[in-house]
């Protein structure tokens, strides 16, 4: 037989050593290709999806998973936008049915309210040998929608939302053996108050002269009796100011002004028996109301004047924006950020101004301006001490510095308002009794407690023996921390994200001193506080020129002025001394 296959007529078979032809290749390829399109056609991604089905899906994460899905991309961020998706999530949310009167204007800055809101206490003093003190989380009031403020009294804590509603939470904290705070299950919240637009209580930080809280509210009036419910008739709502026991919540006077009379503002002066209510209306202008808290309790009823504070009189063309009080003092922010002070004790006077003169009983009422060419956006007032805050993130603190609450790095008063470096921005500032605390925040948002001053009885915790210089504290501060307060046994950490709340800094704050900087500083306030001991002309100059040798960093024209001038002003003290 031929083994040619031509010949025979017919086809060899593969050999399996062969390889495959190219054509059979090809078509082989083309097959597993299709197939794979088909397995991708297949499968189901977020990208395929529809966008209703997105949303209904985003409702039942976390509004820290929506806020990370809304940065992966940018149709993602707009869909995160998106004001159904946080309507439907809210509504989800809540404990109780929102109403429509309480439906709010924007659902996705509600969400953000209530995912961040908590009220943190840190206990101060008593903590032995722990390295930490205790922290703990204070119920939140189901009902509220934002911290804006916290007020603690003798055995409550008032806290105020941006719903403008004010609750009652019982202090009823116990310390347990492992030393964390403990909160019991009598820690019940309850409305004090709605549609508050300010409360206050004593100023003095010791909270057992608290016995009263104060709150502004804007209430509908009284329909008459001619009048039928859902008339045409108008009734504008009417100012009250309305006084609270703070261990009872029960109220025990109030006050209600002309409609055409409107505030934005109330605080306290003085004391019980002698207080003074300062309320600041919408226009700018200051009144004063005199109470007397002992008669709180007395059913009576009477007719109280209103009396136009000396702010408004001595500059009436320029309106107050922010009032600031303490025990014996009131300070004024005015409309173009200027800074006026008010002092009604010889004493305080004294620490805040270094002198006694130009205070007297008849003018103690008269404002002072403090020199400060910038534009303040922030105050704290102490009792003897207070902090400034302008729109570039700058502090500036005055008074009383024996315990060196100023943050200066050394213990000399000062008169007039000095500027204190921080290594973070100011996000808010508390002055205590001879101690004060900064809240900062840095440059990717987390946040820190600082302190200078006394450290006695766990003021500044991790510091017991003081500093005269901001040091950070052993408080541990989440990053939607919004405010800060202390009080005798505890240090308050008021948590609240709110998406609309306005830059409180204008420009650029500016960025932290360098290690150089910073030592060149400290060098000079070193000088200046043994230029300052010095008594007499000759030792001050010769102090000043070896400051200037030192840490003065100056051209070769300024350096020579200088020594000129020294040696020309100690030249004629050498003159008139041996004269």
């Amino acid at each position: 037989m031929d083994d040619n296959p031509e010949k025979e007529g017919r086809k060899r078979p593969p050999d399996p050593s062969v390889k495959p032809a190219l054509t059979s290749t090809s078509k082989k390829r083309k097959t597993v290709t299709v197939t794979a399109k088909q397995d991708a056609a297949s499968r189901v991604t977020i990208e395929s999806l529809p966008s209703e089905m997105v949303e209904a899906i985003l409702t039942w994460v976390s509004v820290g998973d929506i806020i990370a899905f809304g940065a992966t991309c940018h149709a993602f961020h707009q869909l995160s936008l998106d004001s159904a998706l946080w309507k439907a999530f809210c509504r989800r949310q809540a404990t109780d049915p929102l109403p429509d009167t309480s439906a709010p204007h924007n659902w996705r800055r509600a969400a953000i309210l209530n995912y961040t809101q908590a009220l943190y206490l840190h206990t101060l003093g008593g903590g032995g040998g722990r390295l930490a003190p205790a922290v703990s989380l204070a119920p939140t009031p189901p009902l509220a929608l934002g911290f804006k403020r916290i007020l603690p009294t003798c055995d409550n804590h008032f806290l105020w939302d941006e719903r403008g509603t004010v609750f009652m939470l019982c202090d009823s904290v116990t310390l347990a053996p492992s030393g964390q705070l403990v909160w019991s299950e009598a820690s019940r919240s309850s409305v004090l108050c709605r549609n508050v637009k300010d409360i206050t209580v004593d100023p003095r930080s010791d909270v057992s002269h608290r016995q009263y809280v104060y709150v502004l509210v804007a209430r509908s009036p009284r329909v008459s009796a001619g009048v039928q419910p859902g008339s045409s008739v108008s009734l504008k709502k009417c100012d009250s100011v309305e006084i609270y026991q703070q261990y009872s919540g029960e109220r025990v006077f109030h006050m209600t002004f002309h409609p055409s009379l409107t505030f934005s503002q109330l605080r306290l002066m003085g004391s019980e028996v002698n207080r003074t209510l300062l309320l600041l209306t919408d226009s700018g202008r200051v009144y004063t109301v005199p109470m007397n808290e002992t008669q709180l309790n007395r059913p009576r009823s009477f007719t109280v004047q209103l009396t136009l504070r000396e702010i408004n009189h001595s500059l009436p063309d320029l309106p107050v924006k922010q009032i600031h009080t303490s025990y014996s003092s009131a300070l004024y922010i005015t409309g173009d950020s200027s800074v006026y002070l008010e002092t009604h004790s010889a004493g305080v006077h004294r620490h805040l101004f270094g002198t006694s003169q130009g205070f007297s009983s008849n003018n103690g009422r008269t404002p002072m301006l403090l020199p400060l060419p910038y534009k303040v956006v922030m105050c704290s007032l102490g009792l003897t001490h207070l902090c400034l805050l302008d729109e570039s993130g700058r502090v500036f603190m005055q008074g009383s510095n024996n315990h060196g609450q100023l943050g200066t790095g050394d213990k000399i008063d000062r008169q007039e308002p000095t500027q204190v470096a921080l290594s973070l921005t100011p996000v808010d500032v508390c002055c205590g009794l001879n101690h004060s605390l900064a809240l900062l925040r840095g440059e990717t948002g987390e946040k820190e407690v600082q302190g200078c001053g006394c450290g006695r009885g766990g003021r500044l915790p991790g510091w017991s023996q003081g500093s005269p210089v901001f040091v950070r504290l052993s408080v541990k501060a989440p990053r939607s921390t919004r405010a800060l307060c202390s009080s005798k046994y505890y240090l308050y950490l008021l948590c609240c994200y709110d998406i609309e709340e306005p830059l409180m800094f204008r420009t650029p704050p500016p960025g932290a001193e360098s290690e150089k900087e910073a030592a060149e500083r400290e060098g000079l306030q070193r000088c200046l506080s043994q230029l300052r001991g010095c008594g007499h002309l000759q030792d001050q100059l010769t102090t000043l020129r070896q400051a200037v040798q030192s840490h003065m960093t100056l051209s070769s024209a300024q350096k020579d002025f200088l020594e000129e001038a020294l040696s020309t002003m100690q030249q004629g003290s050498s003159s008139t001394i041996q004269t």
